[in-house]
């Protein structure tokens, strides 16, 4: 114990040394940067991996609808694409023949398991079980015990899980299934932990920047994992891919326990200039130093502000739901791609995910901060682009057929466009209250993987021996109506301004819309120096 104490303290003070001039809430963001990839990169190796692990004649036919066409013929219309007939239809009379190094790659790809569409969709969706209970629980306790502990926690258990699936999956789909769902239990309280986190470290007009970059990860990670564990998988096999994944997330627990704190009080190595500064303005944006006592149940459930982050998250969900789980799927079984191709496409929505995050966080700050806009009205503007603008390149796809190029941009533009979440619905927790951000999001976060959990269940069933372009038509468009319900509820009753009910313990209403805009002013002129930059 003495010696990792010495090491910790010689390390921490080589730190202060060379990279001292970093402002701490900035190397509390890169942490925790790296740390969501980690966490979703356990937690969406399933989704490329299952396509190695599963039988693919199990699903509906050997031969994915869209494959490269045979020589000599023409891709038939969506409306004539069937189980029984054909994908391909002869041109001036000439048979069909199907190039040999196609069938050879999907022979190839076959899987160890017999699991149709139900059973995949299980398995997919078990995540969610643990990972729906434990969300109000997770922000709660970090709250009252801190983010390092909660979120540190998860991490963990990422890693252990990941190298157990292999051994599970081979035992039975059940325990796949049971382990799945221990996992999500955990990984449940990363969300709602982080929200208490930047309640107490991160001031109000750099928070949608710091979801941008930092939350995100979760995009930028499937974007990252998708294509490597394709690699790992193709040469190595499935079962590889979860045994890197695992150790890498171990070890990135031993540095987050190392160098994360849960308040600026407690930082070593932060400067008395950015202590004061961060000290001064959480305390004018609503943020007490001390966690609440009491979490006022009643005014949260009767505010409809926070029933509108909620509305948000159900249409969001539900199709962001869609992309995570079941990309791989469709691009595989419908166009035919293979484990690495599939792998690289796949990501490619996320990672334009990350960049349309950053890019709406920092408009709708300068929005803000220049007062083009209220905090509301980003919020509205933000919400609108990152929910419409889905809905519509999600109905483009369904009507796009066999179309594989024109299919994988405008699921890029989907993604891209939902990264104006950052700048609405994922931030606006902090907007209304700081104090309960953790809590609050956890009940979101519990809405919102119901949604996760209930989407993969239904399309599998809905495609459950029908890998046809018009059983994916169906999925497709149940996202469209999700979406805009979500939206029209979240722009009718979205707030900017912190609740009376935020600081319930002092008996006073919490910081008006006034303090806040003051707190802002003091963000712009101080983050000139200390500045959480997109790149961190």
């Amino acid at each position: 114990m003495e010696l990792i104490k010495t090491c910790r303290a010689r390390t921490g003070s080589f730190l202060k040394r060379r990279l001292g001039f970093i402002p701490a809430r900035t190397a509390l963001g890169i942490i925790a940067w790296v740390s969501f990839i980690n966490i979703y990169m356990v937690r969406v190796n399933l989704s490329v991996a299952i396509i190695a692990m599963v039988k693919r004649n199990i699903t509906g036919g050997k031969d994915a609808v869209c494959l490269a066409p045979p020589e000599g013929g023409i891709p038939a219309s969506p409306s004539s694409v069937d189980n029984s007939s054909s994908h391909w239809v002869p041109v001036d009379g000439h048979p069909l023949t199907t190039p040999s190094s196609l069938q050879q790659e999907t022979n190839n790809e076959e899987g160890d398991f017999l699991w149709d569409e139900t059973t995949q969709g299980l398995v997919l969706g078990s995540f969610y079980y643990g990972y729906t209970i434990s969300q109000i629980i997770g922000g709660r306790m970090a709250e009252v015990y801190g983010t390092k502990l909660v979120f540190g926690m998860s991490i963990l258990s990422g890693g252990l899980s990941a190298l157990l699936t292999p051994w599970m999956a081979n035992l039975h789909f059940g325990a796949l299934i049971a382990l799945r769902a221990i996992q999500g239990f955990f990984q449940g309280a990363t969300w709602p932990s982080m929200h208490a986190c930047i309640s107490r470290w991160i001031p109000p007009i750099e928070r949608p920047r710091f979801v941008a970059v930092v939350y995100l990860a979760n995009t930028l990670s499937p974007a990252l994992t998708l294509p490597i564990c394709g690699l790992v998988i193709a040469k190595y096999g499935w079962a590889t891919q979860f045994y890197m994944c695992g150790s890498l997330s171990i070890f990135w627990t031993i540095i987050w326990f190392s160098f994360v704190y849960d308040r600026p009080e407690e930082h070593p190595r932060i400067s008395a200039r950015e202590l004061h500064f961060l000290q001064t303005v959480l305390k004018e944006s609503g943020t007490r130093a001390s966690a609440q006592k009491r979490v006022p149940w009643k005014e949260i459930l009767k505010s409809p502000p926070f029933w509108a982050i909620n509305a948000y998250e159900l249409g969001n969900s539900w199709g962001v739901a869609v992309v995570f789980s079941l990309l791989p799927t469709y691009l595989s079984n419908v166009h035919g791609f293979s484990m690495k191709s599939n792998g690289f496409v796949s990501a490619a929505p996320f990672l334009g995910r990350y960049v349309g995050g950053i890019v709406s966080s920092a408009v709708g700050a300068w929005f803000i901060s220049h007062g083009k806009l209220t905090v509301r009205g980003t919020r509205r503007l933000f919400g609108t682009i990152a929910l419409c603008g889905p809905a519509l390149m999600i109905l483009g796809v369904s009507f796009s057929g066999c179309d594989a190029q024109l299919i994988v941009i405008l699921f890029c533009l989907a993604l891209l466009l939902n990264g104006g979440s950052t700048t609405s619905g994922f931030v606006n927790h902090t907007d209304i209250s700081p104090n309960f951000a953790g809590t609050l999001l956890g009940i979101t976060n519990t809405i919102g993987s119901l949604i996760a959990f209930i989407a993969p269940v239904v399309n599998g069933i809905i495609l459950n021996g029908q890998q046809t372009i018009e059983a994916w038509q169906r999925v497709f468009w149940i996202c469209v109506p999700m979406y805009i319900l979500g939206l029209l509820l979240f722009v009718t009753f979205v707030s900017g301004e912190v609740q009376p009910w935020n600081d319930v313990d002092s008996g006073t209403s919490a910081t008006s819309a006034k303090g806040q805009k003051t707190a802002d002013v003091r963000d712009k002129s101080e983050n000139k120096v200390l500045n959480l930059s997109p790149t961190a």
